[in-house]
């Protein structure tokens, strides 16, 4: 029983910082969309026109930022989930992100087919930086916990 609750903190520890780092790189791949101007290089959503395949030069960036969104929502639920069935102290963070995610799924989409109205893009970057906030809460708080024990 005691080695139970000495891996639950490790466990909210590796989901938090996973959901963090992996958001990090969609969103470093985003600036980098946003600078380079191929936010519309691939006008479709969710998918781009090749699909699963591998894209074209043309969109490739903006492929797999759609594609690097779909793991970082994947790990941010995960770690909701994780983080309410434990009734761990990061919870609430950790649900705000979720819920947080998926308002940046919807935002992304309305700025993909609106052909990058200037204020949806202004919203995606910022609430991205929201989305990092309360995920870096999320895993400092995992990480004190992890380390009282």
């Amino acid at each position: 029983m005691e080695e139970v609750q000495h891996s639950r903190p490790k466990v909210a520890v590796g989901l938090s910082f996973s959901a963090l780092a992996m958001l990090y790189s969609v969103m470093l791949v985003g600036v980098y969309i946003t600078a380079s101007h191929q936010g519309l290089s691939c006008p479709d959503w969710p998918l781009c026109p090749n699909g699963f395949d591998l894209p074209p030069e043309r969109y490739f960036f903006e492929h797999y930022h759609r594609l690097m969104v779909v793991v970082a929502a994947g790990l941010i639920y995960a770690t909701a989930i994780y983080a309410v069935k434990n009734a761990h102290p990061a919870r609430k963070t950790a649900v705000i992100a979720a819920i947080v995610v998926s308002v940046q799924i919807v935002i992304g989409m309305f700025v993909v087919l609106t052909k990058l109205q200037a204020l949806l893009v202004a919203t995606h970057l910022s609430t991205g930086i929201l989305l990092f906030a309360m995920l870096l809460m999320t895993f400092l708080t995992s990480y004190r916990l992890a380390r009282k024990r």
